[in-house]
């Protein structure tokens, strides 16, 4: 809208999700100062790789973000409805994402994804949600 960007969306496909983690990983690490800052990032990757973000088959939508001067104009229901073609067009079998808390959960539930997956792991509560075609 007048030459702004109001949102983007980022998808990852199910087979490339752990290569581009761990490439992220190996770049991260060497930035961090202090073994415990190193050690507390790979407690929390070993964690996401075993609690496994995304279901096989599917598309992982890894962030959506809006603008703050945009919220409330349908900018993150049409970047989800965007993925959801994308998706469908690829033939997947659905999305798999991460809700950061229960607000934005009560979001995608409004969109007609369903919570798989809501509990505390290492003292973070982890929300995981998945719509299937």
């Amino acid at each position: 809208m007048n030459d702004k960007i109001l949102g983007a969306v980022i998808l990852i496909p199910y087979d490339e999700l752990d290569r581009l983690s761990m490439k992220t990983d190996f770049k991260q690490i060497p930035k961090m100062e202090g073994l415990s800052e190193k050690f507390y990032y790979l407690i929390t990757r070993i964690k996401y790789m075993i609690f496994r973000e995304c279901r096989k088959g599917n598309l992982y939508i890894s962030n959506i973000a809006t603008n703050e001067k945009a919220r409330g104009m349908g900018i993150g229901k049409k970047l989800m409805k965007y993925a959801e073609q994308v998706a469908k067009k690829e033939e997947y079998d659905g999305i798999s994402l991460l809700a950061k808390d229960e607000k934005v959960s009560k979001f995608y539930e409004k969109l007609d994804y369903d919570k798989v997956f809501d509990k505390v792991l290492l003292g973070e509560r982890i929300i995981k949600m998945a719509k299937c075609f």
